[in-house]
């Protein structure tokens, strides 16, 4: 399972100026993950 630290960042900006408005933001936000296999592991960078 890889983490998608863009994506991450991405929505918890997003949220930031949600909560910055006054409007509501969820309580627990999921942020998608991605399997790792031996045919993808080359797009992954660490």
């Amino acid at each position: 399972m890889a983490q998608q630290p863009s994506q991450l960042g991405k929505i918890a900006v997003d949220n930031a100026l949600k909560a910055l408005e006054g409007k509501k933001v969820e309580e627990t936000i999921k942020v998608p993950v991605k399997v790792v296999t031996k045919e993808n592991v080359a797009g992954f960078t660490g």
